[in-house]
């Protein structure tokens, strides 16, 4: 077995770039700002250079250039996100730009091979903050002036083990780890090995990463599994758009790396599906559909909250749900896919009342289900029992009518309503065979990244 050092060494040839890799990156940055610069209006203070380009930790062949429009902080709103498509679209129109959304739009292009993103800011104060983006230049200054280059490496090989495992990036479908965040974790650990070591350690009360004194009032107001401050406000947890299971799966590939060095933990993961996976087909329900279509930051968080609220009545209608998912071509389709205890439900379910001594609530119990019940009677526990005919017991069956005649009251965002109404599919695995984003998402819910787990 290879000694954790051999890999890390090998790996970071991976990542790091050549001074070629450098110098091309550096003169398509120079020459699109120059772009953006040209379109500026009076109001439009700077333009600066963010993201992995200008902190020095972007990965080799994977990279993004951050423009930074600084808006003077006296414009309005509307104003705002109007100059900033204005700068971005007329800079960039001969490159087919587009506009994505985040709190507020922004303007992206490819530039020989390369994506451009040209953000506004307003031009505040530190702490004065107006807009989403405005603390990200203050975040490349921190980062620029505090990182040396080694630790600029250590940073690069942190987040090729986090693409590896899958829970790279803050974006809604992910729910990973930033690129921001794995900065701020080298800075507190100082190697990326040591990263590893406190995230194979962590636990309910060491869950708190902060590279200054934490403020303790605003740790008790943070709610998530792995609280990170953000030194340039100590008000923000940068751990809130962490996902539970993105942290989970970081201690689990920490514990399985330091255990067993492999450089399997920085190439892409193909999941293996187990032998016999075939046999949770009957198990599993999809939903397809098509939507209009829109930025996928939208569309992504509109899934993930009709995915729970789907989730939710499912569960309320007593299918049990064991795993859920959700997947979009980021065009027109999407897929909802359930993995469940049962498709199907006995006919007749027990309901469980109080016991005989609470006078109350067993009178209440008792004419709540008279009209449902079968059967009534007292347990050995003495407690007031019923039987009653289940009104579904066919999860397809279900899903269908929630669908129709019950979507208002599912829970479904408002945003999706109107799509899956217009035209869905309802089938099970063993229905049909599985086809396109259908067997994406089914191969993602029943696989396990064995590195790992």
């Amino acid at each position: 077995m290879k000694s954790i050092s051999n890999i890390i060494s090998q790996a970071l040839k991976q990542c790091q770039p050549s001074a070629e890799d450098v110098e091309k990156l550096t003169k398509i940055a120079i020459e699109t700002k120059s772009l953006v610069s040209r379109y500026i209006s009076p109001k439009v203070v700077d333009v600066v250079f963010g993201g992995s380009f200008a902190k020095g930790t972007w990965l080799k062949d994977e990279v993004d250039i951050d423009i930074f429009i600084k808006i003077d902080n006296s414009v309005n709103d509307k104003e705002f996100g109007h100059l900033g498509e204005q700068v971005g679209l007329q800079s960039l129109k001969g490159y087919n730009p587009y506009l994505r959304y985040s709190d507020h739009p922004y303007v992206e292009a490819v530039i020989n091979g390369i994506r451009v993103n040209v953000v506004p800011c307003y031009d505040v104060l530190k702490g004065k903050w107006k807009s989403a983006a405005d603390r990200s230049p203050f975040h490349t200054e921190y980062i620029k002036n505090n990182l040396d280059d080694d630790q600029r490496n250590q940073v690069r090989l942190l987040k090729k083990f986090l693409k590896s495992v899958g829970i790279y990036g803050a974006d809604i479908a992910t729910g990973g780890f930033s690129g921001y965040v794995a900065e701020i974790m080298i800075l507190k650990y100082g190697m990326f090995e040591s990263v590893l070591h406190a995230m194979s350690n962590i636990g309910v009360e060491n869950n708190v990463i902060s590279i200054d004194k934490p403020d303790e009032y605003s740790i008790k107001n943070f709610e998530s599994q792995l609280i990170i401050i953000d030194p340039i406000d100590h008000r923000r947890n940068l751990g809130t758009a962490i996902s539970a299971e993105s942290v989970g799966k970081l201690v689990l590939a920490a514990r399985s790396f330091l255990a067993k060095p492999s450089f399997d933990f920085f190439i892409k993961n193909e999941k293996k599906l187990s032998g016999n996976y075939e046999g949770l087909y009957p198990n599993l329900v999809i939903i397809e559909f098509s939507y209009k279509r829109r930025s996928p930051d939208v569309i992504w968080g509109q899934l993930k909250r009709s995915l729970n609220a789907i989730s939710k009545q499912l569960e309320l209608a007593n299918f049990k749900v064991i795993r859920r998912i959700c997947v979009t071509d980021q065009q027109e389709t999407a897929v909802f896919v359930f993995l469940l205890d049962s498709v199907t439900l006995s006919a007749y379910t027990e309901k469980i009342g109080p016991k005989i001594f609470m006078r109350k609530e067993t009178a209440n119990f008792i004419l709540k289900n008279q009209e449902k019940s079968l059967i009534t009677w007292v347990d050995n526990e003495m407690r007031v029992s019923t039987l009653i005919q289940r009104e579904t017991t066919n999860a397809k069956h279900f899903l269908k009518l929630l669908l129709t005649k019950k979507i208002e009251s599912t829970g479904i965002t408002k945003g999706l309503k109107g799509d899956i109404q217009r035209l869905f599919r309802i089938y099970s695995g063993d229905d049909q065979k599985i086809n396109g984003l259908a067997k994406e998402a089914v191969r993602d819910l029943i696989t396990s990244d064995q590195r790992i787990l």
